[in-house]
């Protein structure tokens, strides 16, 4: 019988902590969300790569005031960024270095999104360090 009681009573534990932990999503393609995370994220990546872009998503979620984008900037008529022409000119030449862009965002109060931080051309899986500066769960940056 207490034994019975006790998985009760972990069993409701369990229950209300997943259900108090917010839930990650993925804004939909033409939402009002992805767009307002996107163009937060567009100025910081046309400084990078010297013009305009946007961006082939592999990943994009969101889970209470934070979002996490992994994506492949390109130029908007679909030609690919010339990384020859930018600061990252060593490391693409090395081939050291994969196009992508990873992005950690966080939502205030007033509703705008501001870039936390970046990374341009990882070829590890850099939001590791993310998860430990900001105790994010994993599943933030997990693809969907």
């Amino acid at each position: 019988m207490i034994r019975t009681i006790v998985a009760l009573l972990l069993w409701a534990a369990t229950c209300a902590s997943a259900a108090a932990a917010p839930q990650v999503t993925s804004p939909a393609r033409g939402s009002s969300l992805r767009a307002e995370i996107l163009d937060a994220l567009r100025p910081e990546i046309e400084r990078e790569t010297r013009g305009p872009v946007q961006f082939v998503i592999t990943t994009i979620n969101v889970m209470g005031p934070w979002a996490y984008v992994d994506a492949k900037p390109q130029r908007p008529d679909g030609r690919p960024i010339n990384w020859r022409a930018t600061k990252y000119r060593r490391d693409y030449e090395a081939d050291v270095f994969s196009g992508l862009v990873l992005a950690l965002l966080l939502q205030k109060q007033d509703g705008s999104w501001i870039v936390v931080g970046t990374f341009i051309g990882p070829t590890d899986v850099a939001w590791y360090e993310w998860v430990d500066k900001y105790k994010l769960p994993e599943a933030l940056f997990r693809s969907r």
